[in-house]
């Protein structure tokens, strides 16, 4: 049987898609965009603040196990060098954390933050007090991530 020339374009046409089937996927794949991105930035926001609740949390039992060692928790001004070298008196002193990890910074570019005596933690001025200083990168704002009771 022998297809006609008018039944072959036909056929042809129908071979392609029309401009509305088109123009119907990609609306669904922008609805689709829309409803997607805003959940995943808010997922990367809120890993930055699990993470940092996390290794504010391992700084502050650093100067905790310093503390088991030493008999005092270093001052503010040793802060995190004095996990890295000791407070002076040690003959021998084993580094609790690395020179790298005493540097780190947190997700938003800036060092974490050591106070001892403490003023923010649930136990005053017989702890210290460890922090980022969050998203907005202030220290002393709400956004401030912290050892404390009452942290976001």
């Amino acid at each position: 049987m022998r297809v006609s020339r008018t039944q072959g374009r036909k056929q042809r046409r129908r071979s392609g898609f029309t401009l509305l089937e088109i123009m119907i996927v990609v609306a669904i794949i922008v609805m689709l965009a829309a409803f997607a991105v805003p959940n995943l930035v808010g997922m990367q926001d809120r890993a930055k603040v699990q993470s940092t609740k996390a290794q504010v949390q391992q700084f502050a039992s650093n100067f905790e196990q310093f503390k088991v060692l030493t008999g005092n928790y270093p001052d503010s001004g040793q802060g995190f060098n004095a996990l890295v070298n000791g407070d002076g008196n040690a003959q021998s002193w084993s580094p609790i954390i690395s020179s790298e990890d005493a540097n780190m910074l947190d997700p938003w570019g800036q060092r974490y933050n050591y106070q001892y005596p403490g003023s923010r933690n649930k136990f005053g001025s017989s702890k210290p007090d460890v922090w980022s200083n969050g998203p907005d990168r202030q220290s002393g704002t709400a956004d401030d991530i912290g050892n404390w009771s009452g942290q976001r």
